[in-house]
C-alpha cells in the first residue's frame, strides 16, 4: 500500500500528496519531531525513496555507465 507523509496544522493533518486508499483504511500517525519554527512550510523528512525513484533516474541518465573519477590519495592530518 502507498504511504504518505503529512503536517500536522490547526488541530488537522494534512497529507502533503493524494493517496488512493479504499475508504476505512487504517493510519498510524507518528510525529518525526518538533518542527523548527524558524523555517516554516519546509517539506516533512523523507522516511523512504518515493516508489519508483531510482527506475526514473536510471531512465533519464539512459544506457551509458556513470563512473567516479579517481579521488586521489587519502590525507593524513596531524593529531590535535
Amino acid at each position: 500500500m502507498q504511504s504518505a507523509t503529512a503536517t500536522f496544522r490547526n488541530g488537522r493533518v494534512e497529507l502533503t500528496e493524494s493517496v488512493d486508499w479504499p475508504d476505512g483504511t487504517q493510519v498510524e500517525v507518528t510525529p518525526l519531531g518538533a518542527p523548527d519554527h524558524r523555517q516554516r512550510d519546509v517539506p516533512p523528512l523523507m522516511t523512504r525513496w518515493p516508489e519508483g525513484f531510482f527506475d526514473g533516474l536510471r531512465a533519464q541518465w539512459g544506457e551509458e555507465p556513470f563512473d567516479r573519477p579517481p579521488q586521489g590519495e587519502f590525507e593524513v592530518r596531524e593529531d590535535w
